[in-house]
């Protein structure tokens, strides 16, 4: 998240069109509302390069969350193991639940692909391996724990939708950068070996097992994300989400990063540095909508 310089590593391993506005419609009142459950996370690494305002930003998201009736757990400075285990635990707690919320605020990144065996991350450009093989997996999208330990958003993903309900939506927000650009492999010495690239066990599972399932990140790929008050406040984009859930009637979640983006285009704070941030929203076998 910006405001910092990004965290060492401690692992191996268009603008957008006019916006179509949120549309806030209010709920049949002969309905009764269903279970909805929200796992709210904040790592502040107040050890290293640290983030104060991302606590900050995920009390103010439980508190439009809970506006609307959402159950909330709220963790602070989780590691990494320890945000696979929470994750474990809060979708099998809440496997009745007619929406289950996830929301991230901290450091994150990208990265091509995770080593596997034989090999040594010497930088973030170089990788040296051992003997004549290696092995590498698949890489992406990663948050950062509190340990400074990469878990990879596939991973929060498959443990998220580990039960398989697929009428069960899963909305799921990450707060964070996806890295500054994209990165390029070389290798110190011109020395023909075998390499296996192999795909994650999360990328082998069945389509159904993300059905209903909505990911929003506030940013591009590659691109940074920004606090207010220079780093110090809440993150941009934790103040247009609330904004928008502080409006009367539902908000439906498909239309919601529109509505961000339209505020984010036209914010011209001077602690954003003329860095233009913009939510992506990926959404995965959608059957119907989903009303926040």
């Amino acid at each position: 998240l910006c405001g910092s310089s990004p965290p060492v590593r401690k692992t191996r391993t268009i603008a957008p069109s006019p916006a179509t506005p949120v549309t806030h419609s209010t709920p049949s009142p002969s309905l009764p509302p269903a279970k909805r459950s929200a796992l709210i996370v904040a790592n502040t690494y107040s050890s290293s390069d640290p983030l104060p305002g991302c606590k900050t930003s995920a009390q103010k998201v439980k508190q439009a969350f809970e506006s609307r009736g959402i159950v909330c757990q709220l963790e602070i400075d989780v590691s990494a193991q320890n945000l696979i285990k929470m994750v474990d635990e809060f979708t099998v707690k809440n496997a009745d639940c007619e929406a289950r919320l996830f929301y991230f605020s901290g450091h994150g990144g990208n990265e091509a692909f995770r080593i596997q065996t034989h090999g040594e991350a010497l930088s973030e450009d170089l990788i040296m391996f051992e003997g004549n093989r290696g092995k590498l997996w698949e890489g992406g999208d990663f948050v950062i724990g509190e340990d400074g330990l990469h878990v990879f958003k596939d991973q929060i993903l498959s443990s998220f939708a580990q039960d398989n309900q697929p009428a069960v939506h899963k909305i799921l927000m990450f707060d964070c950068c996806r890295g500054e650009s994209s990165k390029e492999m070389g290798a110190a010495k011109m020395k023909p070996f075998k390499l296996e690239i192999m795909r994650s066990k999360e990328a082998n599972l069945k389509n159904i097992h993300y059905k209903n399932m909505v990911i929003l990140n506030g940013t591009l790929p590659h691109q940074v994300a920004w606090c207010t008050s220079s780093g110090q406040g809440v993150t941009k984009f934790c103040s247009y989400l609330c904004s928008e859930l502080s409006k009367p009637g539902g908000v439906n979640i498909s239309a919601l990063d529109e509505a961000i983006n339209a505020g984010l285009e036209k914010d011209s704070a001077a602690d954003s540095a003329g860095h233009r941030q913009m939510v992506e929203v990926t959404k995965r076998g959608i059957s119907r909508p989903f009303i926040l």
